[in-house]
């Protein structure tokens, strides 16, 4: 087992939790004492922040409602060492903790994910929260030209390197959809571990609302495919529009080639306005992937130069 001499920080961003928090803390307390333990009360209605102090952990209170918001107020605190993101509704074992962040160290990745999606793991999930966690893997494995297998587990290990290069941005649930784009994009070493995943502890409930916050999931993945990948982005719309465009148009120009007639005036407008919405999207992915190539190429030479 690896020495942690640089320090440990074990965040747990926690929202009416206080029917678990206690044991998580206590549990990753007694695997990991050297650790600091800090729980993110994100404007909980019940006693979570109180039995966090109980059982000896520093309490912060995030004002913004969302775990990702929770998770930014993590990083704002994690200054030196490793840190461990886990939940706090007793789901996720602490004894894992060591192989999670010995493999960090050992393999010198940036960011190291517990893999839930394994099949001892399935009775855990509900038949909705299983297959979504399969198709935003698909997604983002598609999008990036990556092989991952679980997006949004709530269990991870990061170091110093991955906080210096990520900027988080994301509210809600998306956080943890960011946090792999994020390492996807800026060259940042990713490992997965299999990790287990028990059912809720307590009176637990998941606060994950299924089709809302599955939509916005998938929002963020689209709007940071968009913004990381412009010139992909808009060439998929470029492309279907044209598609569309051309098959709408095409009964119309066909009959004016034959006849010189047409009688398909609106078809050949609607179809007309799809072929130029498609080349605007195209030259638009065009001039955005450029601007981002420009804006990498400074932020690389700021770094080289230690500006």
């Amino acid at each position: 087992m690896i020495t942690y001499n640089k320090g440990i920080l074990i965040g747990i961003p926690c929202y009416n939790e206080e029917s678990t928090i206690k044991k998580v803390v206590e549990d990753f307390k007694r695997e990991l004492p050297e650790a600091k333990i800090l729980v993110v009360d994100n404007n909980s209605s019940d006693n979570t922040a109180k039995k966090a102090r109980e059982a000896g952990a520093e309490v912060e209170r995030e004002k913004r409602q969302g775990k990702g918001f929770a998770v930014q107020k993590i990083f704002e605190k994690f200054t030196q060492g490793y840190l461990v993101i886990v939940d706090g509704d007793d789901t996720y074992s602490p004894e894992e903790a060591h192989k999670l962040i010995d493999s960090l160290i050992q393999d010198k990745a940036d960011m190291l994910a517990g893999n839930r999606l394994n099949k001892k793991n399935k009775k855990s999930f509900s038949t909705p929260h299983w297959w979504g966690n399969k198709m935003f893997a698909f997604f983002i494995n598609l999008l990036f030209k990556t092989n991952l297998n679980d997006i949004l587990s709530g269990y991870r290990v990061f170091n110093q390197n991955f906080k210096r290069n990520a900027i988080l941005l994301s509210g809600g649930f998306e956080i943890e959809s960011e946090l792999t784009i994020q390492s996807i994009e800026r060259n940042l070493k990713i490992k997965e571990l299999p990790v287990s995943l028990k059912k809720r502890g307590g009176l637990s409930t998941s606060k994950i609302r299924t089709f809302k916050d599955g939509f916005i999931i998938l929002y963020t993945i689209s709007s940071l495919f968009r913004d990381y990948k412009p010139l992909e982005f808009f060439s998929v719309i470029s492309f279907f529009s044209l598609a569309v465009g051309m098959f709408i148009s095409w009964r119309g120009i066909s009959e004016y080639l034959e006849t010189g007639l047409v009688t398909h005036l609106p078809s050949l407008v609607v179809g007309g306005f799809l072929v130029l919405f498609s080349f605007i999207s195209f030259i638009a992915g065009l001039i955005l992937s450029s601007l981002k190539r420009r804006h990498e190429e400074i932020i690389s030479l700021i770094k080289k130069n230690n500006f």
